[in-house]
């Protein structure tokens, strides 16, 4: 720890147990607020483990207090704090997890910014000004069906994440996405022009962005795959946002619960990216399989994927939830297989000419497709085999 002095004319100001260390700052609603102590009648899986091991001098948390303002601010009431049982238990589990592993794995100080609102869009979390360049005026506008301070485009931009800046910084995780479920067509850009405008204003380079694919849930409505095209937009944000990578979670869903238990492993997948790609510990896979090509060989579908260089492995028992249609768009269930040289082939009786393939594609459903380190395939749409 080191020691700032402030000298002036008639007097000395002594700040003391600093550290020189990583800081990034973790961003979006209820699954980044999600406290170690959990929510009412919703726990975090292997918690009370995590707050008494967390005595942790290299470890810093700070919280930026929840505030929607109409104009940018500069300041905000909040303090660092020492890691230990006292100061995690109510700090997001998703970004003191993943601070604290960076801190362990590098075995260097990391300072965690936590900055999130449950509920909210991304809209709210953008420059408004970046909005306005990139967006019409009918997409980006409060959705709120009571016009909340905080669903206004840019007010938690102004309040929460303008304070920040310039403070150096590592880059920034993300968790965020059920708000704007229902708009997910732009869902995609939408983020890298978030991100754009974070890097603008920083002015500090592509720091790097990592985000957590929201999990699968029984969303309510007549629309039974609203939340899979949102994953989908979350998956191609990937190739829109330079120095970014996605936690996949589509095996850690909870049917009954938005909010999913397992906030630890979200907090360590997120950890594997930065890990690899900001700190260059190449033998850590950072994600899942992600589908790299396909080609159609008569009725079969024979797909590849990224993040599976020693092929699969089906935790939760035989591949499901593959479908494919011919030219009539009529979906049906497919037999999916793991061949020896590391691909899946995909096929049904039903459809002797595929020309669409799709995984996981419905709100809820159970992981069946993991790399060899443990980590799920998001579910996928190709709408076109003949590209």
């Amino acid at each position: 720890p080191q020691t700032l002095s402030i000298k002036t004319k008639n007097d000395i100001k002594t700040i003391k147990n600093i550290l020189l260390g990583e800081v990034w700052f973790g961003s979006g609603q209820s699954n980044m607020q999600m406290p170690l102590s959990g929510f009412r009648n919703e726990p975090v899986f292997g918690s009370q483990e995590i707050i008494a091991k967390s005595k942790n001098d290299l470890v810093r948390l700070i919280t930026v207090p929840k505030k929607a303002s109409e104009v940018p601010l500069e300041n905000f009431d909040g303090f660092w704090e020492i890691s230990s049982p006292e100061s995690v238990r109510d700090f997001s589990a998703v970004a003191y997890i993943f601070a604290s592993y960076v801190s362990e794995v590098l075995n260097v100080p990391v300072g965690i910014i936590h900055t999130s609102w449950g509920g909210t869009p991304a809209e709210a979390w953008t420059d408004n000004q970046f909005l306005e360049s990139n967006f019409s005026s009918d997409l980006i506008k409060n959705h709120s069906r009571n016009k909340l301070k905080n669903h206004e485009p840019s007010f938690l931009f102004n309040g929460m994440i303008n304070p920040l800046i310039p403070y150096t910084i590592k880059g920034a995780i993300w968790y965020q996405g059920e708000n704007n479920r229902n708009r997910s067509s732009f869902y995609a850009e939408l983020m890298k022009i978030m991100v754009e405008s974070w890097r603008t204003n920083w002015d500090q380079g592509d720091f790097y962005f990592f985000y957590a694919q929201i999990a699968p849930f029984k969303y309510e409505g007549k629309d039974k795959k609203s939340s899979a095209l949102l994953r989908e937009a979350q998956l191609n944000a990937m190739d829109l946002i330079r120095n970014s990578g996605m936690a996949v979670t589509s095996d850690i869903g909870d049917l009954n619960s938005i909010h999913p238990s397992e906030k630890i492993k979200v907090g360590k997948r997120l950890a594997f990216w930065a890990l690899n790609n900001a700190y260059n510990i190449n033998s850590i896979v950072p994600s899942g399989p992600i589908v790299k090509s396909y080609k159609t060989d008569g009725s079969k579908v024979e797909l590849t994927f990224d993040y599976a260089e020693n092929g699969f492995y089906e935790f939760n028992g035989p591949l499901k939830d593959f479908e494919i249609s011919g030219n009539d768009a009529v979906f049906h269930q497919a037999k999916a297989s793991i061949t020896r040289n590391a691909k899946v082939i995909v096929e049904s009786s039903e459809v002797n000419e595929p020309t669409m393939i799709r995984y996981g594609w419905k709100n809820y459903f159970d992981s069946t497709l993991f790399n060899l380190e443990g980590l799920p395939a998001s579910s996928f749409f190709i709408r076109d085999l003949s590209k």
